[in-house]
């Protein structure tokens, strides 16, 4: 089988983060694509929301796609969890599948900083989708992926709903319900 493996913050899931899984699993022909939502991501601060709003975001943003499911080994952790422990957890959960990692080219260019880069490779396949037809020189082994990108941002969801300005075109309109009864993002 071949699994996309899809992680992130997801603080708010967005139209950009469900268009980027979806068309990774139509392009690279993918049996399934796994969502992985982090504890806390090592490359940025702590989150705006719990990691359990994430989680209850997350669910209702993917609930319509089949080929779609959620891990939540990283969150499980409680802790910093690194790509190389998710894709160590995942290959022994999956042995004999290819996984695909699905990253931008944000990632790709600072690939080198990531814990064990120089095995991530034994583990997965690492493809890169292109944001903003950046057309950027992505050198095997990893895949480019030409896709349409929905250039959506977390952070400008957060800013906006901060300033009550509109965002629901953003994202899931069950997404949006969820952030409006659970207060998110207000301060």
């Amino acid at each position: 089988m071949k699994i996309g493996v899809f992680g992130g913050t997801f603080d708010p899931v967005h139209n950009g983060h469900i268009n980027a899984f979806a068309e990774t699993y139509i392009g690279m022909e993918l049996d399934k694509v796994i969502v992985v939502p982090t504890f806390i991501s090592p490359f940025k601060k702590q989150t705006g929301s719990s990691d359990r709003h994430r989680l209850n975001m997350l669910k209702l943003a993917v609930k319509d796609y089949d080929f779609a499911e959620i891990d939540t080994f990283e969150i499980d952790q409680h802790q910093v969890t690194y790509t190389f422990d998710t894709l160590k957890y995942l290959h022994e959960k999956y042995p004999g599948d290819e996984l695909y990692f699905i990253i931008g080219t944000d990632h790709y260019k600072s690939f080198d900083k990531w814990a064990n880069a120089d095995k991530l490779h034994e583990l997965a396949k690492f493809v890169v989708l292109d944001r903003n037809d950046e057309l950027y020189n992505v050198k095997a082994p990893f895949i480019k992926l030409n896709t349409n990108i929905v250039e959506v941002s977390s952070t400008l969801i957060r800013e906006r709903l901060k300033t009550n300005t509109e965002v629901r075109h953003l994202m899931h309109e069950n997404v949006y319900g969820y952030i409006k009864e659970q207060r998110l993002y207000e301060t």
